[in-house]
């Protein structure tokens, strides 16, 4: 088994949920594995369902009160590998920085459009973007 250890104070969407409830290993482990991919999690799991076998049937149980009997986008945890630094760093456009960095597009807008004003900072500016203060 991979052992993972980052800190899980600021996970996202069901990962953070997991890691709230005490499982931020298990939250952890689900990024690593099935991160930036959408799955079933199943409203009753048993032991027999891939979640449970991935994380273990109490920790299935906490994302199955929330969001059982549907299908969901498992986040990446970019604890795991600094990727929203090489994000925000990457001079490409959304599309290069995806495929160079093999996250999804989606999670490339929303750390680029992000409100953290450091964050902001090191983006670059679009010549081509007039000033709405100027």
């Amino acid at each position: 088994m991979t052992h993972l250890s980052a800190d899980t104070r600021y996970l996202p969407g069901l990962l953070g949920e997991l890691a709230r409830a005490g499982f931020g290993g298990k939250a952890l482990l689900l990024a690593y594995h099935w991160g930036g991919t959408k799955r079933y999690i199943p409203a009753t799991p048993c032991e027999h369902h891939a979640l449970v076998q991935l994380i273990g049937l109490n920790a299935a149980r906490v994302l199955a009160d929330q969001w059982g009997g549907g299908h969901h986008d498992i986040p990446r945890a970019a604890v795991l590998d600094d990727l929203k630094r090489k994000i925000l760093s990457h001079p490409g456009t959304t599309r290069e920085t995806a495929i160079a960095l093999r996250c999804t597009e989606r999670w490339v807008r929303e750390v680029r459009a992000g409100s953290d004003p450091a964050a902001r900072a090191t983006k670059p500016i679009d010549p081509r973007q007039i000033s709405m203060f100027d």
